[in-house]
C-alpha cells in the first residue's frame, strides 16, 4: 500500500476530446483573437503615428499607464502562477517537484538578472534612456508642456580664493588667512549699511572680516534672484491646434541622439520579446480547450486588447523616423504570434498533450523566462521611470501623477479580473 500511494502519476492523457471538438468555432476564434490583438497593440500607434486621426493627448495619457498595470498583472496573474503549476506537476522529476520546487523563481529571476545587466551595457553605451515621457506626449528639446515649468539652472558664480593681507593690507591676516572668498561683488564700504557702525577705521577688523561676508551674500543673493526671474522662459513644444477640434493637437516628435535611439528601440523589442513568449502558448491553449470554451475565448479576446493596448502605447511613445515600417512589423509580430499558436493547435489537436512532461516543462520554462522579462520591464522601466524619474518630476503635476497611478490600478485590475477565467 506505501508503494502505491508513493507512486508517482504518470505525466500526459490530456489529449481532446474528438467528439466534442469544433473545429469551425476555434477557426473562427483564431480570426478573432487576430482582429482583437492587432486593434489594441495598432490603435496608439495609428494614433500617433497617421496625421489626420486628432486623437486629444488624454487618450495617449490614459493608454500608456493603463497599459503599464495591464502589463503588470500579466506578469503577476497570468505568467508567474502558471509557470510555478506546470513546472511542479506532480508527474515531473523530483528536482522540480520535491528536491527544488522553487526552480520557476530561479528561472524569472535568472532573466530579471539578464535584463539589468543588458540595461546597464547600454547605459553605459548611450548615457540615459527615455520612454517617450510620462505623460504619452513625447518630448520636446524646446522645453516643458504648456503650464509645467521647467527647473531653472543658476548660473555658476566665479570665485577665487584671496588672503587677509590682500583685502586689509594694515592688518595682519594669520588668524583669517584664506577663510573666505571674494568676487566680482561690490566691497561692504560701498552700501550704508555700514555707517551705522560708525567709519570702517573705527571698526574692529574681525567685525569688518563677518560684516563684508555678510553683505557680500546678501548681493549674491538679490544678483541671483534678479538673474533669474528676469530669465525668458524657454518656449513650449510645438504645438498644432486644430479649430474643428479644440481639444485634439499634435506634439511633434522628440529629437534625440542616435544612441539613445536605439536603446529606446532594443528596450521595446525586449519588452515585446517577453510578450511574445507567452502568446504563442495562450494561442495553443484556446485551439486544444473544448469545455468551457466560448469563457474562455472572451477572457483571451480581453486579454489580447489590452496586452496590446499597453505595448502599443510604447511602441507609440519610440520616435521611429517618418515612414520607417519598424513600429508596424512589432504591431503585426504581437497581432499575430497568438493567432499562430492557435494554428500549431490546430494542426497538432490530436497528437499535442498539454499535460505531457514536455509540454509542461515548456510551458514553465518559458513563461516563468516570460514573467522575469515583464516584471522588470514593467516595474522599472515603465512604472519608475514614468513617476519617479527626473523627467517625471518635471513634466508631470500632482494630480497628474494622481491620474497616471489610478489608470495603472485600473489596467491591474482589469487584467487580474480577466486572469479568472483565463
Amino acid at each position: 500500500m506505501e508503494a502505491m500511494a508513493s507512486e508517482k502519476p504518470k505525466c500526459g492523457g490530456g489529449g481532446i476530446n474528438a467528439d466534442a471538438y469544433d473545429f469551425p468555432l476555434h477557426v473562427a476564434a483564431l480570426f478573432l483573437v487576430l482582429a482583437f490583438s492587432i486593434a489594441g497593440a495598432g490603435f496608439p500607434v495609428v494614433a500617433k503615428r497617421v496625421s489626420w486621426m486628432k486623437i486629444p493627448p488624454k487618450i495617449f495619457f490614459f493608454c500608456k499607464h493603463f497599459g503599464t498595470g495591464v502589463l503588470i498583472a500579466t506578469a503577476f496573474v497570468h505568467l508567474i502562477p502558471t509557470a510555478f503549476q506546470s513546472l511542479n506537476d506532480p508527474c515531473l522529476p523530483d528536482l522540480l517537484t520535491d528536491k527544488y520546487p522553487a526552480m520557476p523563481g530561479v528561472i524569472m529571476m535568472a532573466s530579471l538578472f539578464m535584463l539589468f545587466v543588458i540595461e546597464v551595457y547600454l547605459k553605459g553605451k548611450t548615457g540615459g534612456h527615455s520612454h517617450g515621457g510620462p505623460t504619452g506626449e513625447g518630448l520636446s528639446r524646446q522645453g516643458a508642456p504648456p503650464g509645467i515649468s521647467a527647473p531653472p539652472s543658476y548660473p555658476q558664480r566665479p570665485a577665487r580664493p584671496v588672503s587677509w593681507n590682500e583685502d586689509y593690507p594694515n592688518e595682519k591676516g594669520q588668524p583669517f588667512e584664506r577663510a573666505y572668498e571674494v568676487d566680482q561683488f561690490p566691497r561692504a564700504e560701498s552700501y550704508n549699511d555700514i555707517s551705522q557702525y560708525g567709519p570702517p577705521a573705527e571698526m574692529p577688523p574681525w567685525f569688518q572680516a563677518f560684516f563684508a561676508r555678510y553683505v557680500r551674500q546678501r548681493e549674491e543673493l538679490k544678483s541671483m534672484i534678479t538673474s533669474v526671474a528676469s530669465r525668458t522662459i524657454p518656449p513650449p513644444p510645438q504645438v498644432t491646434y486644430d479649430d474643428s477640434k479644440s481639444s485634439a493637437l499634435v506634439l511633434t516628435d522628440p529629437e534625440i541622439d542616435e544612441a539613445t535611439y536605439r536603446k529606446m528601440s532594443l528596450n521595446i523589442t525586449l519588452l515585446e520579446g517577453g510578450i511574445l513568449f507567452h502568446s504563442i502558448f495562450v494561442g495553443m491553449t484556446i485551439s486544444i480547450t473544448t469545455d468551457g470554451f466560448i469563457i474562455l475565448l472572451i477572457a483571451i479576446l480581453f486579454h489580447q486588447f489590452f496586452e496590446g493596448l499597453g505595448l502599443g502605447s510604447r511602441i507609440a511613445a519610440v520616435p521611429y523616423p517618418k515612414g520607417t515600417a519598424r513600429p508596424w512589423i512589432l504591431v503585426v509580430a504581437f497581432g499575430t504570434t497568438a493567432p499562430i499558436g492557435q494554428a500549431i493547435g490546430l494542426i497538432t489537436r490530436n497528437s499535442y498533450d498539454p499535460n505531457s512532461a514536455f509540454a509542461l516543462i515548456l510551458v514553465g520554462a518559458f513563461n516563468a523566462f516570460s514573467s522575469g522579462l515583464l516584471i522588470y520591464a514593467a516595474t522599472v522601466d515603465l512604472l519608475a521611470e514614468d513617476f519617479l524619474s527626473e523627467e517625471a518630476q518635471h513634466l508631470m503635476t500632482k494630480s497628474m501623477k494622481i491620474k497616471a497611478f489610478i489608470f495603472v490600478l485600473m489596467g491591474a485590475a482589469g487584467m487580474s479580473v480577466v486572469g479568472a477565467f483565463a
